[in-house]
């Protein structure tokens, strides 16, 4: 009888090295295709009825269920992490909560119970991510799914004109991989703002991450979504105050003082000429007819101000609220435009008033980085702002199946439980010992 095979302790290491490596590859694919997913990247523009665009494909819902089954399973493999940033932000979890039992009052319980479940595994997906990885690994994650993304938008408009180019309405405006140019724009305006906080974190791709921010920038501008092309030169300009702030202490002073002066004129010029001002960036007045839909919403909003109608059901009621709405403004209003107004409209007061103490705790939090946090500090300041910057003309604000909610849950979750701070250079340390005096102290 021959004898067994023996195998030295280099070659186990070596056969569990590559046993490692192929299930982090596995994982980092399962997440790339996770975020492309959450960004409706393609399924919306090669699912949806243009002829009927309020028609809900069963296949375009179907689509999820193995992607829910999957964040169930990557929430059980990092369990203890998910209950430890669970309980460092209970705001979070009472935003959630409180989605959920609307299906008490909604004016459509299925629907809201069903939309409720989604958003209860999109924000248990930002949990997986923050949990998952640090501030750089997050970031480099999230920047190499917006190179994909800009790469197929390209690629569509262009090899596919009919998909990727919009033929009626806004002739010639790209939306590439998405149902509307404004989708586009705003995907790609968050691009440019998530390329620049990876270069930051890893300038050795420099030449990758800015490559990539061209890019996002380049299809904001194909987009024409004029929303899209201001949060993204916010995001720019943002960027390149960050970065004088942290390597010019002496011209700090100065440096807060003008974004002051220039965030006050902008605010007087708006009070004073709000056509003008609005003009100088291709808007008017009404906001491409926005503020028209707010006013017509505040009556729904009165009629039902403390707990809404229910989460995510407000505009399928063909007969109710949102009837009048349409009836009034003579056209097909498929959302509130607003992430206020919308979360008003499906969970009251009790819900905004919610959120709106998570996202001052989390604006607290990403600017207390600018005293002790390390390189994240882009991350965590400029992606509040582009978050809130997107909430006042879209829906961005509690979205199941929606990417902008994603990243807004796994950054709050990481600043909630006071995450290590990410240097290239330094040794990372908790957060509560990240004073200057401490982090010179130890070694590299």
């Amino acid at each position: 009888m021959p004898a067994a095979p023996t195998y030295s302790h280099a070659a186990l290491r070596q056969r569990n090295y590559a046993l490692f490596g192929a299930l982090r590859g596995l994982e980092n694919v399962i997440f790339f295709v996770m975020i492309f997913m959450f960004s409706t990247a393609l399924v919306a523009l090669f699912l949806t009825d243009f002829n009927n665009p309020e028609y809900e494909s069963p296949l375009a819902r179907a689509i999820w269920y193995p992607i829910y089954v999957l964040v169930l399973g990557l929430a059980l493999r990092c369990l203890p992490q998910l209950i430890r940033l669970a309980a460092f932000n209970p705001l979070l979890l009472i935003c959630i909560v409180i989605c959920c039992l609307s299906y008490f009052w909604s004016i459509n319980p299925a629907v809201s119970m069903r939309r409720s479940i989604a958003l209860l595994i999109t924000t248990l997906f930002g949990l997986v991510l923050a949990a998952r990885y640090d501030w750089s690994g997050l970031v480099q994650r999230l920047a190499a799914c917006f190179w994909a993304m800009a790469i197929v938008s390209i690629l569509i408009a262009l090899v596919l004109p009919e998909y990727g180019i919009m033929q009626e309405i806004h002739h010639g405006a790209w939306r590439g991989a998405w149902i509307e140019k404004n989708y586009m724009g705003g995907v790609m305006a968050k691009g440019v703002i998530v390329m620049l906080c990876a270069f930051a974190m890893r300038p050795d791709r420099a030449a990758l991450w800015l490559t990539g921010a061209a890019m996002c920038f380049l299809l904001v501008i194909m987009s024409t979504s004029k929303t899209s092309l201001l949060v993204a030169l916010i995001g720019i300009g943002g960027f390149i105050a960050l970065r004088v702030y942290r390597r010019y202490t002496f011209l700090r002073f100065p440096l807060i003082l003008a974004i002051l002066v220039v965030i006050g004129g902008i605010v007087s010029m708006l009070v004073i000429a709000p056509e003008f001002t609005l003009g100088l960036i291709g808007k008017e007045p009404t906001l491409t007819g926005r503020t028209d839909i707010w006013g017509g919403l505040i009556a729904s909003i009165e009629q039902k101000p403390l707990l809404g109608y229910g989460y995510g059901v407000y505009w399928l009621d063909p007969l109710g609220s949102s009837y009048y709405v349409r009836l009034g403004l003579e056209w097909g209003v498929p959302s509130a435009h607003n992430g206020w107004i919308e979360t008003w409209l499906s969970t009251g007061v009790v819900g905004v008033g919610a959120f709106a103490l998570l996202f001052i705790f989390t604006i607290i939090l990403a600017i207390d980085r600018l005293r002790k946090g390390g390189t994240e500090t882009y991350w965590v300041i400029l992606s509040t702002v582009m978050f809130f910057a997107f909430s006042m003309s879209e829906s961005t604000i509690l979205q199941q199946n929606d990417l902008s909610w994603v990243m807004f849950v796994a950054t709050s979750a990481k600043l909630f439980a006071f995450e290590k701070p990410f240097w290239r250079d330094r040794v990372r340390v908790p957060y509560f010992l990240t004073r200057r005096t401490d982090y010179q102290k130890l070694p590299v």
